[in-house]
């Protein structure tokens, strides 16, 4: 009997013990606040960025301001800052030149479908290039010979000679080096926009309309 009351003394010795430390674990607990982690809408570094000879520009090409968009025709979000950012460059068309860089959605299991991206390059071979693109976005299915051709010939394009630079290895080269870019600049998600060398944080739920405008040089 003895020993049994000893147990029992030691056992609520034992919860009295635990609940002290698991009241002041709590009151210290209380105490900690969590600081959200700040993203800069800019980057803090610059990235080298380099522009082609053939790349086609939106707007004034001696702007101030320069845009460089990554983007592909497959991933959701790309078609609504597409039309943001172009309708913006229009609406000021001598302070900002975009350049386009069309990258080819990655696929696991098959090749990735690049058709639609030599397209887009040889319809800047006829001075179509802006035009082409635009249609390429209200497009919902754009991954078969017939749909590009198609949208050639609603631009007036002679498809004969698209379907001919299409197949060719300069439209395969230019492809694969906007893809390389992606590659070394650590690109990994569509769309991803630079101004003046520094990347925008779109993951921000930013409005890119009202960061270009206040970026504007005035």
């Amino acid at each position: 009997m003895h020993d049994l009351k000893k147990f029992y003394l030691i056992l609520l010795l034992a919860i009295v013990v635990a609940s002290a430390i698991f009241s002041f674990q709590l009151i210290k607990a209380r105490k900690i606040t969590i600081k959200p982690v700040v993203v800069p809408i800019l980057s803090d570094g610059y990235y080298e960025i380099s522009t082609e000879n053939d790349d086609q520009i939106l707007g004034n090409p001696g702007a101030p301001l320069t845009v460089v968009m990554f983007t592909n025709f497959s991933c959701p979000a790309c078609k609504s800052q597409y039309l943001e950012v172009t309708n913006f460059v229009k609406a000021h068309p001598f302070d900002v030149r975009l350049f386009l860089k069309e990258v080819p959605q990655k696929k696991i299991f098959t090749k990735s479908n690049d058709l639609a991206n030599r397209a887009l390059f040889c319809a800047n071979k006829q001075n179509k290039y802006w035009e082409y693109a635009d249609a390429l976005y209200n497009q919902k299915n754009i991954s078969s010979e017939s749909d590009l051709v198609k949208i050639g010939g609603n631009l007036k394009l002679n498809t004969t000679n698209l379907w001919h630079c299409v197949n060719s290895n300069e439209a395969s080269q230019k492809v694969a080096r906007a893809t390389d870019q992606a590659v070394v600049l650590g690109i990994k998600q569509y769309p991803t926009i630079y101004v003046n060398n520094k990347r925008i944080n779109i993951e921000n739920d930013i409005n890119i309309t009202e960061i270009l405008t206040k970026l504007i040089v005035k």
